[in-house]
């Protein structure tokens, strides 16, 4: 069975964040390691977001029927940005996944076979990824989306752009902020894991010439009322 990725959140990554500046659990201000792995978020966000939608992918695993709704590069997917689901058939074929699971279907709880449709569900409070049939087998989802900038200031909040990235990058700052002899190399790491993130985001990139019927893509922003459009 695959190993699901790991669910960053704020109060995880501010754990790591503190361990990795090397502060005691009693020294460094909270507030000011809040606001550093905040604006760490939020400036990652906007190197990698372009307006275009990209492909990320999800696996499968035999008798699972549930993911959280994160890539297999441990990057949340908000939900409401999915423009289309597909699994992968063979080594060459994808075949797309309609929305909309019902209870019938999940009655069946014994059918095993490769997914034929896809859906958000609600477990424990949050959204999760559902596919039915249950996967016999391991299989590969690729889902295209967008990136969404969301909120980052709270424990259960997940990054908007690559956890790992998002973590360098903090650390690298909050270093500097503390004054620790090694801010300059993990921010030379930080560079050059934004870099190949840029070259592997542009191989994944769905790329849809503007037109008069279809317009640049804007910006996706999550707010209160839902995701809505900018720009």
């Amino acid at each position: 069975m695959a190993t699901l990725p790991p669910v960053q959140t704020f109060a995880t990554m501010l754990t790591t964040l503190r361990s990795r500046c090397g502060l005691h659990a009693t020294l460094g201000s909270t507030p000011a390691l809040e606001d550093i792995l905040t604006g760490a978020n939020d400036y990652v966000f906007d190197q990698l977001e372009q307006g275009l939608p990209l492909t990320s992918t999800i696996a499968l695993a035999a008798n699972t029927p549930e993911y959280p709704w994160l890539s297999d590069d441990g990057e949340t997917i908000a939900r409401g940005s999915v423009q289309s689901v597909w699994i992968e058939q063979g080594d060459t074929e994808r075949v797309p996944l309609p929305q909309g699971i019902h209870h019938a279907m999940r009655a069946d709880q014994d059918l095993r076979a490769i997914p034929e449709r896809y859906d958000s569900r609600l477990i424990d409070g949050e959204w999760s990824l559902e596919v039915w049939p249950v996967p016999d087998q391991g299989y590969r989802l690729f889902v295209d989306h967008n990136r969404v900038l969301t909120r980052f200031t709270q424990p259960t909040d997940k990054p908007s752009a690559p956890a790992r990235l998002v973590l360098e990058y903090a650390v690298a700052m909050g270093k500097a902020h503390y004054g620790k002899a090694d801010a300059d190399v993990v921010g030379q790491s930080f560079r050059t894991m934004l870099y190949k993130q840029k070259v592997k985001d542009k191989e994944n990139r769905r790329f849809v010439p503007p037109s008069a019927d279809c317009p640049s893509r804007p910006r996706v922003v999550a707010t209160a009322n839902g995701f809505r459009q900018v720009g």
